[in-house]
């Protein structure tokens, strides 16, 4: 008799310990001061990470890798070092993160919950300090998903964070038009 009511609210308990909390503050980030293209030259800073996401130093390294890949790669072909001139800094932060890796989701899999990450890149003037732009972006890796490809959709969150910082400095090269923060749900191209 006790264990038909323990494995039930037992079950519930685990249920919702997997449960992943991390969202967006806002679905659309908005434009920058100014068009990035007014700058010469890019500074990415090492991303630095808060207290709450310290502990996730795998998913953190990957993410680090990406972000110098492809955020890297592309201010990389905007510098230009035939003149003197404006220079942005970039500067990532991971607010939250809950990773979900591949033994989890193999032995718990969808009862591990999601994966998630909150990511804030701050844009300053290097040489005034005026905060040019503060967005926000936000990549999940649902259960199911995850569970479904022991961990696949999870290891792709990763990359896939870093895509969306790249997009948003896509849009806001040529014209400041701001850019989505990953909420919608949609893969980034």
């Amino acid at each position: 008799m006790k264990f038909r009511l323990v494995l039930p609210a037992a079950l519930a308990l685990l249920c919702c310990a997997c449960v992943t909390h991390i969202r967006p503050n806002v679905a659309s980030n908005p434009p920058p001061a100014e068009p990035l293209s007014h700058f010469q030259h890019f500074i990415l800073e090492p991303m630095k990470v808060s207290d709450a996401a310290a502990h996730e130093t795998d998913a953190l390294a990957r993410i680090a890798v990406y972000m110098h890949q492809r955020v890297g790669g592309r201010l990389a072909t905007w510098e230009n070092r035939s003149q003197d001139g404006r220079v942005l800094d970039i500067q990532p932060y991971i607010v939250q993160l809950k990773f979900v890796g591949g033994g989890a989701r193999f032995f718990a899999g969808a009862l591990a919950g999601s994966s998630a990450v909150l990511m804030r890149v701050r844009f300053i003037d290097a040489q005034t300090g005026r905060v040019i732009a503060n967005p926000e972006f936000y990549q999940r890796a649902a259960a199911s998903g995850g569970a479904w490809s022991i961990g696949g959709t999870d290891n792709g969150m990763l990359a896939r964070i870093t895509t969306v910082v790249q997009q948003y400095l896509d849009r806001n090269y040529g014209q400041a038009s701001g850019g989505p923060t990953g909420l919608d749900g949609t893969e980034p191209d």
